[in-house]
């Protein structure tokens, strides 16, 4: 069904919307054309690439690909730096497999030694999931298995350089996204120097970030009244927070109810059917014409589906944030230092 007509619209990861306050949200859509003054576009290209994104006032963040083996450092500029990592092999004795959420690095130490793994030497250790960080081992021999396969007992393994690198860039606070591949959020940037609205309490973030997710995996996404925010790091427990790991994005998000009709205009003493104008109209009630000839006018859209939508959310403010916040997987096993 043809949904929306819009003159040179352009949708894009980095594309900003002034009402937003300059925050920018995450669609793989992306629609230009400088020849045709108009696009028709139906619900599953507005749909396209939705993610709930969640946006962090630091210059960089980090991406977890634990079904790739990588990590990927986002940068506010567009830069994207990549890093071969080994992560936890759940088939080693006492390990634990790596696993998605959004987390925050919540601690640095440049030498760490391990109460668990005979006082293993971990250098720039960066924990962010409990006792789970990025750091580098003694010697290189371990480099043979990085972007390759898991081979550690939980931690993610990186070369010296690597993890010296982004143990420099990375403050306390630097935002996590570790996925097997599927993730229902993402990480934006909040305008430089953005603060929010007013000083939100924990409860109260929880509650914004949870509605977020619920409404874009609802399909709620362009009906609902989204929060736009910066994160406090602070909120997000050590278990990290839900992504949709195991969820999929609606294939159509709900559009609002409007009525868009193309207006012909037409010189009826020298018509050429090949070459004319037209323009664009939104209409919330009645169909406009021009020249009062229903015949100059096409309607393009009506969602039917908008006229059902009921703002209202069918939990609590308590079980929406059990649901949607906090990450399932829950807390990771502790394994006691064993005797020497």
């Amino acid at each position: 069904m043809l949904s929306l007509g819009f003159f040179h619209l352009h949708i894009s990861e980095t594309n900003s919307d002034s009402n937003k306050s300059g925050f920018s949200e995450f669609s793989n859509f992306q629609i230009s054309n400088s020849q045709s003054k108009c696009n028709i576009l139906t619900q599953e290209d507005l749909s396209k690439g939705i993610k709930d994104t969640v946006y962090t006032e630091f210059d960089c963040w980090l991406e977890l690909r634990i079904d790739r083996q990588m990590l990927y450092q986002h940068w506010r500029n567009g830069k994207v730096e990549s890093y071969p990592v080994s992560t936890g092999n759940k088939y080693l004795s006492r390990s634990i497999e790596s696993r998605p959420g959004l987390f925050t690095v919540f601690f640095k130490e440049l030498h760490h030694e391990s109460s668990q793994y005979h006082n293993a030497d971990m250098y720039n250790f960066m924990p962010f999931n409990q006792g789970i960080g990025f750091h580098s081992l003694n010697g290189t021999g371990y480099y043979g298995a990085l972007g390759k396969m898991p081979s550690s007992h939980g931690c993610i393994r990186m070369r010296h350089q690597d993890v010296q690198k982004i143990y420099k860039d990375c403050p306390i606070g630097t935002l996590v996204l570790a996925t097997r591949g599927n993730s229902c959020r993402t990480i934006g940037f909040a305008p430089k120097d953005y603060k929010n609205d007013k000083e939100y309490d924990k409860d109260e973030l929880k509650a914004m970030l949870s509605e977020n997710l619920y409404n874009i995996l609802e399909g709620k996404y362009y009906v609902a009244d989204r929060k736009y925010f910066v994160v406090n790091p602070d909120i997000i427990p050590r278990s990290g927070i839900y992504i949709g790991y195991d969820r999929k994005i609606p294939e159509k998000q709900v559009l609002p109810k409007s009525k868009y009709v193309v207006i012909q205009l037409v010189d009826r003493l020298n018509i050429n059917k090949n070459n004319f104008d037209f323009k664009i109209e939104e209409k919330k009630n009645d169909i406009i014409a021009s020249n009062d000839d229903p015949e100059d006018t096409l309607e393009i859209a009506e969602n039917e589906n908008a006229s059902n939508y009921k703002p209202d959310i069918p939990y609590t403010k308590e079980e929406l944030i059990k649901k949607y916040f906090h990450n399932p997987i829950g807390i990771l096993p502790y394994f006691p230092p064993e005797n020497k």
